[in-house]
């Protein structure tokens, strides 16, 4: 597997993870937010701001691991061209 693939999945997992992340929070209540995301205490709303970001986040990840793919792909399927010089003359 060449580094740019890797790099690739990397990126997609990371975009998963932070999907995940966005769902918690625009699903889960402010003090109830897991310890890893970080609660919020004495507050009775979603963290809307925060979960948009994450999503905004998720969408970039998502964007270059295409992008990465895309033109890795495109390079590996390039033909490559010969030069008229290299056959001999009949």
């Amino acid at each position: 597997m060449t580094p740019m693939k890797w790099l690739t999945a990397v990126l997609a997992v990371l975009g998963l993870i932070a999907l995940v992340a966005a769902i918690i929070y625009f699903t889960v209540a402010a003090q109830s937010l897991p310890s890893f995301l970080g609660p919020l205490h004495h507050v009775q709303a979603h963290r809307k701001r925060r979960g948009e970001a994450v999503l905004a986040a998720a969408i970039v990840l998502w964007a270059v691991a295409a992008i990465i793919y895309f033109v890795e792909r495109r390079s590996l399927a390039a033909p490559t061209t010969t030069s008229t010089t290299d056959h001999p003359a009949a």
